[in-house]
């Protein structure tokens, strides 16, 4: 069995009420007219259904193409900024390492650097995102563990608020 896509319950739905109309037409000219009557009804109610299902389906599948592409910019958006998140919280494991200061090497704690400072300049984190990763990222570069604690905080809760779901 085919899966139920959008597309295709819309497709489902507006058979039926084209069937609908068709046989609604069909009673209603053999209540009123006979045989002929009914003919021309259900001809005329078919038609006019299909013809309004047919306007009626185009605009509601372009209207699942827009929601579509808006969830997946969302979707590519939201993950971006998460990522941001998760490079930050890793520049911080760096900076203040739980193995001890011999825990982590130049090298990498700059290569951590490098990688949070990148990611928190991309063009696809919004703007919000992007202030609050920046004041996170200077506060670590000052190596200030209890405001660290408190930016990166801050930073998961705009995550957190810029996509909420409703």
């Amino acid at each position: 069995m085919a899966p139920i896509t959008p597309a295709r319950a819309l497709l489902l739905l507006v058979t039926g009420l084209v069937c609908l109309t068709t046989a609604s037409g069909a009673l209603i000219g053999a209540l009123f007219g006979g045989a002929r009557a009914a003919l021309v009804a259900a001809v005329c109610g078919g038609a006019s259904g299909a013809l309004g299902a047919l306007v009626f389906r185009r605009r509601a599948l372009a209207h699942f193409a827009a929601a579509r592409r808006h969830a997946g910019m969302r979707g590519y958006a939201e993950g971006i900024a998460h990522g941001v998140m998760v490079h930050v919280a890793a520049y911080e494991a760096a900076v203040f390492p739980r193995t001890g200061p011999l825990g982590v090497t130049r090298e990498e704690r700059a290569a951590r650097r490098t990688l949070a400072y990148r990611m928190a300049a991309l063009d696809e984190v919004p703007q919000r995102v992007r202030e609050v990763a920046a004041d996170a990222l200077a506060v670590l570069d000052a190596a200030d563990r209890t405001r660290a604690e408190e930016a990166l905080a801050q930073l998961a809760a705009v995550v957190r608020e810029e996509y909420a779901r409703p």
